[in-house]
């Protein structure tokens, strides 16, 4: 193979952007995956007609990497663009299920929150903010700021959607940046929503593509061609002089040593820790205690006439003082054609989360009639469903918690020790896909100028 340019450590979607993004510039480059296939978490499943994610289930389209990476690899025109159905969200409260509010006058007639919680919001404009010192967890920020119920029914909610975690734990400042610098950089969410101007952007939304997610990762995968290496597990990665030995070991216990001039490590939080172990000490011991949520996603047919709910939105967030079982449901048939056969819907429902990791890890027959008890009443769910599929997550999702921020920072220095290292992946900066490809392309072009300086 002789020495690369680049190896890229982990197949999942952030070492595959970055990765295909060097090799269109020309780069010879590996990516390394110990699995069978490309993606990580992002699956899709197909069964009698029904098609469904087992990780992630939409892409929203809020940055131009986005549209960029699909654009490089010929998938651009491929994509499905969610029903304006997705564009509604219910919240459980008191039982049933209640739409989120679409705007001011929607917010004012909601039951969703009180008169109490309304008149409270109008308050927000004149709290003063934190001190810039002072790292505030999601709950106490959104407490101080909109109120008990805006954190009940509103962001606690939203919180497990993204994160499946723990608003009490969470960072304001790491895990949602983007509230924390409205709060920073204008002394209000209200004004700086109201002030903040916007430039070009792309179009948003949420999309997917006909076979599912799964495309875009193996579409990647296809555009690196026999750069795309798999049953190929990263074991340690070493500095030989101006250049980089990674060993890795092969399904059949077969090895394999890759020379490269830069290395993208994108892997998982242990295998991120023992590969790195001999390049750095601090980063790999960090990162080794960086906390994930997991998760349990329960996947279901049925047919449409024993579903009374007309599933008219995206699905629903259970809050957490509604003590309910799963933590929410997507309704994914209502989203995209195509995934359940005529007469059928199709639901994904998700259980565990930071808060209640063990549901996470009960067995399938018990986790399955749980769910179909907590989605009963909510969704007039009458029989049985024709298809059921069950995935557990264990570990699943990273947790920015308070304290992140000393894990960025020895990211940081790891990567000024170790010139030609790059550390991508979702332990960082955003976990969701979108944050993924941001990341991943902005480290492509960083590798670049490395390589070229």
């Amino acid at each position: 193979m002789g020495i690369l340019d680049v190896a890229v450590l982990g197949g999942g979607i952030s070492g595959l952007t970055a990765g295909f993004l060097l090799h269109q510039k020309g780069y010879r480059v590996a990516v390394l995956e110990r699995s069978e296939r490309p993606g990580g978490c992002i699956t899709t499943w197909a069964r009698d007609g029904f098609l469904f994610e087992l990780g992630p289930n939409t892409v929203l389209n809020n940055a131009f990497e986005i549209d960029g990476l699909c654009e490089a690899a010929g998938i651009l025109g491929q994509r499905l663009t969610a029903a304006p159905a997705a564009k509604r969200r219910f919240i459980v409260k008191g039982g049933k299920l209640v739409a989120l509010p679409g705007g001011p006058l929607g917010f004012l007639g909601t039951s969703l929150f009180s008169w109490r919680a309304k008149l409270r919001l109008l308050g927000e404009p004149f709290i003063r903010p934190a001190p810039p010192d002072d790292e505030e967890s999601i709950a106490r920020f959104v407490r101080r700021r909109l109120g008990r119920e805006m954190l009940d029914y509103a962001v606690g909610p939203f919180v497990s959607g993204v994160y499946a975690g723990d608003p009490e734990r969470l960072s304001i400042r790491h895990a949602t940046g983007k509230i924390y610098a409205l709060e920073r950089d204008y002394g209000s969410l209200i004004k700086g929503a109201v002030r903040k101007r916007k430039g070009p952007a792309p179009a948003g939304g949420l999309f997917s593509f006909p076979r599912g997610l799964a495309f875009l990762p193996e579409s990647l995968a296809q555009g690196l061609g026999e750069g795309f290496l798999t049953n190929t597990a990263v074991a340690a990665v070493e500095k030989k002089g101006d250049a980089f030995l990674v060993t890795a070991a092969g399904r059949n216990g077969s090895g394999r040593t890759v020379e490269a001039r830069a290395v993208v490590c994108a892997l998982p939080a242990k295998a991120a820790a023992l590969a790195l172990n001999p390049l750095d000490r601090e980063f790999p011991r960090l990162v080794l205690d960086l906390p994930y949520a997991d998760v349990a996603l329960v996947c279901m047919g049925f047919r449409r006439e024993d579903v009374d709910h007309p599933l008219d939105g995206f699905g629903f967030l259970a809050p957490e003082v509604e003590h309910r079982f799963v933590l929410g449901c997507l309704f994914s048939s209502s989203l995209f054609p195509g995934r359940a056969p005529e007469g059928h819907v199709a639901l994904s429902a998700f259980v565990g989360g930071a808060v209640h990791p063990e549901r996470a890890s009960e067995e399938e027959g018990p986790l399955l009639e749980k769910v179909l008890a907590d989605l009963g009443p909510l969704l007039g769910l009458r029989g049985r469903p024709v298809v059921t599929r069950v995935e557990a997550w264990r570990p699943a999702i990273p947790q920015y918690n308070l304290g992140h921020g000393a894990l960025k920072e020895s990211a940081a220095r790891c990567e000024q020790a170790v010139p030609g290292l790059y550390l991508s992946g979702n332990l960082l900066h955003g976990v969701s896909v979108g944050n993924c490809i941001q990341n991943a392309t902005a480290i492509a072009e960083r590798v670049q100028s490395y390589l070229t300086s």
